[in-house]
């Protein structure tokens, strides 16, 4: 699952993650969302240049992707530190169900959101589970919705979600990059970033308010993309918060649709045995 989704933790303290072409150029969307009205050629425009990504990604091969399973390398960065761990990744898209676990054996912390049950829970090593907070989950529902493939697969033709387009000259950056934005019917919103050659995605967009009212850009860029199963896949994510690196993940293995163990997304059952 891309990082938009990603609770982890920082030398055992939790902290939220958000999930490219690497930032030669800064983005910017002109203009508040609020005030914009619905415009039916910007929507038509917008649709286009998303049934051209889909196309690109895989089209019907790509729209049928529910389960994922991937591992590789992943990287954290915090006031000038930078942490590695070996990190595996499990989910399921509808119902969104999501297991990351970084490290193994002793070392590993694992993180299960299962949002059919409204449930997760946090496992380190072998033998320590801890429930993890309701609004914490209430969080993390709402930032899946916001996840690129949820908006492309689920949320595209949902009633009250509005799209905007934005032509290369209206985004700053090299000119050969356009954008789309999803606005849905509670005011929230996601900027998907295109490359006009090959239509795919190279970065999203969004805000969000933490705990003591302080506004926050967060992106995700996409790149090194592989066609794996007939899914044109970007095997690395970069993540920025307030335009500073802040993560990096490179998938190194990835299967579509594999068979994920139902109790992957349930409570951890630990024994106790040594």
């Amino acid at each position: 699952m891309k990082e938009t989704w990603n609770t982890v933790r920082w030398m055992g303290a939790p902290r939220k993650s958000l999930g490219g072409i690497l930032m030669l150029c800064t983005f910017f969307i002109p203009g508040g969302t609020a005030v914009r009205a619905q415009d039916e050629k910007s929507e038509s425009k917008a649709r286009a240049v998303i049934a051209a990504s889909i196309e690109a990604m895989g089209g019907e091969v790509y729209l049928n992707v529910n389960q994922v399973v991937s591992h590789g390398r992943y990287f954290a960065f915090r006031k000038g530190r930078k942490a590695f761990a070996r990190f595996h990744d499990w989910t399921e898209y509808d119902p969104v169900k999501w297991r990351f676990q970084r490290g193994k054996g002793k070392h590993q912390n694992v993180q299960i959101f299962n949002l059919e049950l409204g449930k997760a829970w946090t496992l380190e090593g072998k033998d320590y589970v801890e429930d993890i907070p309701e609004e914490v989950v209430q969080d993390f529902r709402r930032s899946s919705k916001k996840d690129i493939d949820i908006i492309l697969r689920k949320r595209l033709n949902e009633e009250g979600m509005n799209l905007y387009y934005y032509a290369p000259d209206d985004v700053s950056g090299t000119g050969d990059v356009e954008a789309v934005e999803f606005l849905d019917s509670t005011n929230d919103s996601l900027v998907v970033f295109f490359d006009t050659k090959t239509h795919l995605p190279v970065k999203t967009e969004t805000h969000h308010t933490d705990g003591v009212g302080v506004r926050h850009k967060q992106e995700q860029e996409f790149s090194n993309w592989h066609v794996i199963q007939g899914v044109n896949t970007p095997l690395r994510h970069d993540r920025y918060v307030d335009g500073e690196i802040a993560s990096q993940r490179f998938i190194e293995e990835l299967t579509y649709n594999p068979t994920i163990p139902k109790e992957y997304f349930e409570e951890p059952v630990v024994s106790e045995d040594d």
